[in-house]
């Protein structure tokens, strides 16, 4: 076996062993515990995995420093000298970058206080949604971003890429000048000569991302006006297109109305990562959260995965069955042949059309036929039937029409048409273009009738089907304009390259729903000599540069908002004040007549064509979880942000199931050959739980060859293999699959953090790092899953009680810090981490250091497993510092660095720290992170240390340098900032006046902070919930982080590790003796 991959092959023997949870040491479910699991190789004790983990750091990290490149005799070397001569003594701390200059800000604006933050509302473009934000500046510098909590969509929540979009807004490779053939030209040139061109042209191709503004269509209205030989083509990677469609064959609209999930009782999720990655999955997070709260007396939904790809949303079903993809629209056409012609629950069963269709798909057959869980699926069927009208069925973007159309009819069928609202989301300001059009658009290029292409922020290149060939299309054009903000893989093959600004520097506006108008507006000048893209085809479209002015889209907007928006609702103001009311809100809500509900329209049913399956390989491409169609690759918080799957950083593979892997004789970073049609491509796999058999399922976004400094090369271009044909653009089931040749090593942070030895070994369920239990069992006993008395065989009562002593903390009497942390709400999806990276200058450490467990989040997501590599049931945990009242980490900083503040909070004085990493060591949940380089000069060649990135970092936290420890420090300085407003109101502050950055992300809403000795708060009672419990607190370190008890709504008995009678009796009483010793 390679030593350095983990051959899973060599410990399935059989098909039959699959499905049992592995021997040795690893304890069997079927005795009465919970096996929770990280990953194969701990699963199946890997000798190099157990090897790995008996020391706590990796080789690198075990390095001895070279104190001779320290500078000079300075206090940290004198003390790491003193006390750091063991193997984990300092690294040299000689390149801090204080400059110690104080700028006066003399000519400052009026509305600017210093060292005072302004928020301003705005809209994040990261993708077509238009989610409401606000926009943190300080000094006029923007330093984070967040949802806008007042807006009717999002309601204060944006996702990861709208949190690191302000790294984007800095970004060193940005484009700072326009060019002609790569030289640096003025605008006034550019402008004359393409206005020419385009005068001159026959027909002129305008190529764009999908339109979301109205001004901006109005924009792009007057420019073919202008010029009539013009024609737009707008298209999306990741769109609503084939849900609108079949919508519209079923209802006659392709308004798509938004789902009343907040009153979905029953949730059943085809092949849709709802919860992630699907449209609106912000919103629809935090709605199905919402029927999640232990602190309510509303009952748990119940949401049932069907799926073939491992997802977030599978992951947090609470029953899930594995099928491959292309079954899954045979699954629904069971379902409805169940209830419409056996149980003739629905008038349809009586429809002349529908009934000679119905009896084709027998629900019987196709679970024994697939090996389906017979009591899921009947436990399904009686749910949906008891729950008409208060259930929802929902199939995932990328499937095709066919199944869309049949999902309606399911849901009409059941009456789940009441859960339709009368909002519609996914508006279409302008239609995307057909298939047809874009491949009128290649033609035309191919054809030499198109002569000027120009390039709306788009990148067709990298991200169209490649059986397009739209780089050689482009090659008989003669005029090529890229409008972008970094140079990308189309904007290299044009001969016009125009800098463009962010949305921190331009206006615009978005309608993504009925009644609903989202404001942009700029919060920043624009960095570099940049211009917004509606005012260059404004300059274009007036024929003259001499057009353009600073103002010009800022005017227009106004313009068109007085002449369009205001006089339609006719508000009881003027239109200036009514324009400010509107920029200080950062949107406008009007009423909009609904239009009447459609009815069904069964002949798009009937004359459905089924999708068809196959015995080969089903390849599904999925939708990156950080670089959505790899735009963003040029982020560095977003390439180390870890998939909340796998936990890989850097990279894309192809996620495979353990019997698929062994077919194919492949293991962990193998390469395999995906043949698509004569499309191929070689990309490593990972052996991934949950997967169904023959499904290969790769991310999009990565392999850009042109992405910048950070983005060029990371991962593989998965675009290779997308065709244009085909039912859907991301589900093919008639692939080939083939061992390829070589590996390619992938990173992934899931086993970091583990340790190995008799005494730690099976922590997660011998000390209860997770407790879960049943819904129906905490209706009955709300405290069933208390604290266990004992821990193996020995009393708590036997410790001293330090959680009720006074004695040993008198000083805890104001205002004492604590979070707490609801497992019921929390999915995994890691916006906590990466609204803390920006939070807290969290730097990026590069996928070489990641290997050796070098990253530096604050807040990490642990994922566990239970169950069968084939059926794991997944558990997610925040884990970040505990800030024990009784820390471990103080008592062996040998200069005080880490010390316990009056309010509760483990503190670190950075300038004191001379890097022992004692600490770390005597942290039990391995939550401190190590300096070992000055990552800013260290990563990209200084990307991180080059201007204007410099602007992005928050002034109110110390960029720590190389040498020094580091952790969550619950968002000290936003304590301090609400300490100062008390102070200036005259009051103490408040638990309630302070939000952490995690919270303020969480869109589940999972994460709680404030004063645990406040009894009359919400917080107080939700942290003394009976479901509420602390990690290792047997341990007696008396962590101020509280975690609430997983609860999983299902109708059978959950087998939990609460057992401790029947576990204690397993327990030898030699081995005790022997761990007494140890001790």
């Amino acid at each position: 076996m390679d030593k350095k991959i983990f051959d899973i092959s060599d410990k399935i023997k059989s098909e039959d062993e699959i499905q049992l949870v592995p021997q040795g040491d690893i304890k069997e479910e079927s005795k009465g515990e919970v096996n929770y699991w990280r990953s194969f190789k701990e699963l199946y004790r890997d000798p190099e995995f157990i090897k790995a983990k008996k020391s706590e750091f990796t080789k690198e990290q075990l390095e001895k420093p070279d104190l001779n490149k320290m500078s000079g005799l300075s206090r940290r070397k004198f003390l790491a000298l003193f006390s750091a001569s063991a193997a984990l003594a300092a690294a040299g701390c000689n390149d801090y970058r204080d400059k110690g200059e104080v700028i006066p800000y003399n000519k400052k604006p009026e509305d600017i206080v210093v060292g005072r933050p302004n928020f301003y509302a705005s809209a994040c473009a990261g993708c077509s949604q238009g989610c409401g934000t606000l926009i943190r500046t300080r000094e006029g510098r923007p330093i984070k971003v967040d949802g806008n909590p007042e807006h009717p969509i999002n309601q204060g929540k944006i996702c990861a890429i709208g949190h690191a979009s302000i790294m984007s807004l800095y970004d060193p490779d940005r484009l700072k000048e326009p060019m002609i053939k790569g030289a640096n030209v003025k605008w006034s040139d550019i402008d004359d000569k393409i206005i020419a061109d385009l005068k001159s042209a026959k027909q002129i191709a305008v190529v764009s991302n999908s339109i979301a503004s109205p001004t901006f269509k109005k924009v792009l209205d007057e420019f073919v006006v202008a010029y009539p030989n013009a024609k737009i083509y707008s298209y999306e990677v990741f769109d609503n297109s084939t849900r609108a469609s079949a919508w519209q064959k079923c209802y006659g609209t392709r308004n798509i109305p938004v789902l009343k999930l907040e009153e979905a009782n029953i949730i059943l999720a085809l092949e849709s990562d709802f919860l992630d990655q699907d449209a609106g999955h912000v919103e629809n997070l935090r709605k199905f959260a919402g029927n999640r709260d232990v602190m309510s007396d509303k009952e748990f939904n119940r949401l049932y995965s069907v799926e073939g790809a491992m997802t977030i949303t599978g992951m947090n079903a609470d029953y899930r069955m594995r099928l491959r993809t292309d079954l899954i629209e045979e699954f629904v056409l069971c379902l409805i042949n169940e209830f419409a012609g056996k149980r003739k629950v629905s008038a349809f069963a009586t429809d002349g059309k529908v009934a000679p269709v119905l009896g084709k798909n027998d629900l019987d057959a196709f679970v024994k036929k697939n090996n389906l869980d017979k009591k899921i699926v009947d436990n399904l069927v009686n749910d949906l039937s008891k729950k008409m009208g208060e259930s929802i069925v929902i199939a995932g973007d990328k499937m095709p029409e066919s199944t869309h159309i049949a999902v309606n009819f399911l849901n009409e069928i059941l009456g789940n048409n009441k859960l339709y609202s009368n909002e519609a989301t996914g508006v279409e300001v302008m239609p995307l273009s057909s298939k047809n059009d874009i491949d009128a658009l290649i033609n035309g290029m191919k054809s030499h009738q198109i002569d000027a292409v120009i390039h709306l922020d788009v990148n067709p290149i990298f991200n169209l089907a490649k059986t397009y060939n739209y780089d050689e299309a482009l090659k008989n054009v003669r005029t090529k304009i890229a409008m972008c903000e970094t140079a990308n893989e189309t904007s290299s093959l044009c001969d016009y390259v125009l800098p463009i600004n962010t949305s921190f520097e331009g206006w615009g506006d978005y309608k993504t729903r009925t009644g609903v108008l989202t404001l942009q507006q700029p919060v920043v000048s624009p960095l570099f000599n940049t211009r917004q893209k509606e005012a260059i085809m404004l300059v274009w479209t007036a024929g003259k540069k001499e057009a353009y002015r600073d103002t010009l889209y800022h005017e227009y907007l106004m313009d068109n908002w007085e002449k369009s928006v205001y006089t339609s609702i006719k508000p009881s103001m003027d239109f200036k004040r009514y324009w400010y009311a509107a920029l200080q809100d950062g949107f406008v809500t009007y009423s909009e007549k609904p239009a009447a509900a459609p009815a069904f329209m069964t002949d798009a049913f009937v004359s459905n064509s089924k999708m068809n399956s196959t015995n080969d390989y089903v390849l599904l491409l999925q939708k990156h979880h950080s670089l959505a169609d790899g735009k963003y690759a040029n982020n560095g918080w977003l390439q180390e942000l870890p998939n909340p799957i796998s936990k890989i950083v850097w990279d894309n593979y192809a996620a495979i199931s353990i019997a698929t892997a062994k077919d194919l004789g492949v293991k962990d970073y193998d390469k395999i050959k995906v043949s698509n049609g004569s499309l191929t491509m070689e990309v490593p796999v990972f052996v991934q739980a949950g997967m169904a058999d023959k499904v290969i399922s790769i991310e999009l976004g990565g392999g850009r060859k042109v992405g910048g400094k950070i983005g060029t090369g990371n991962g593989f271009d998965t675009y290779t293999i997308m065709t244009s044909n085909g039912p859907s653009a991301f589900l093919y089931n008639n692939v080939k699959v083939e061992k390829g040749s070589g590996t390619y090593e992938l990173v992934s942070t899931q086993e970091h953090h583990a340790v190995d030895d008799p005494v730690t070994h099976d922590l997660q369920y011998k000390r209860d790092i997770i407790r879960e239990g049943t819904y129906e069992e905490y209706k009955k006993k709300p405290k069933f899953l208390e604290k266990h008395e004992e821990v193996h065989g020995i009393p708590l009562d036997s410790f001293p009680s330090i959680n009720e002593s006074t004695k040993l903390h008198p000083y805890y009497t104001g205002v004492k810090w604590a979070m707490v942390l609801d497992m019921n709400k929390c999915t995994g999806c890691n916006y906590c981490t990466i609204a803390c990276n920006v939070e807290n200058n969290i730097p990026v450490v590069g996928k070489d250091q990641v290997k050796v467990n070098r990253e530096m989040h604050w807040i990490r997501i642990d994922r566990y497993y239970a169950g069968t590599p084939d059926a794991p049931r997944a558990n997610f945990q925040p884990m970040l510092c505990q800030h024990c009242d009784n820390a471990p980490c103080e008592n062996v900083c040998p200069v005080a660095a880490t010390t316990h503040s009056p309010d509760g909070i483990n503190g670190m004085a950075y300038n004191r720290c001379v890097g022992t990493r004692y600490c770390a060591n005597n942290c039990p949940f391995k939550v401190r992170r190590f300096n070992y380089f000055n990552w800013r000069d260290r990563v990209g060649d200084g990307y991180f240390q080059t201007e204007p990135i410099n602007y992005m970092y928050n002034p109110e936290v110390t960029v720590r340098s190389r040498g020094v420890m580091e952790k969550c420090t619950f968002c000290l300085q936003r304590i301090m900032d609400a300490r100062q407003i008390a102070s200036g109101e005259g009051r103490t502050v408040r638990g309630t006046d302070v939000k952490t950055a995690c919270q303020e992300a969480c869109p589940a809403n999972a994460i709680s902070f404030g004063d645990m000795n406040d009894k009359k708060s919400e917080f107080y009672k939700q942290r003394m919930h009976p479901l509420g419990y602390g990690v290792l607190e047997d341990i007696k370190v008396r962590p101020n982080v509280t975690y609430i008890s997983k609860l999983r709504n299902i109708l059978e008995p959950l087998v939990i590790e609460g057992q401790e009678e029947e576990k204690h009796e397993k327990v030898d009483s030699k081995e005790n003796k022997k761990e007494e010793k140890q001790h």
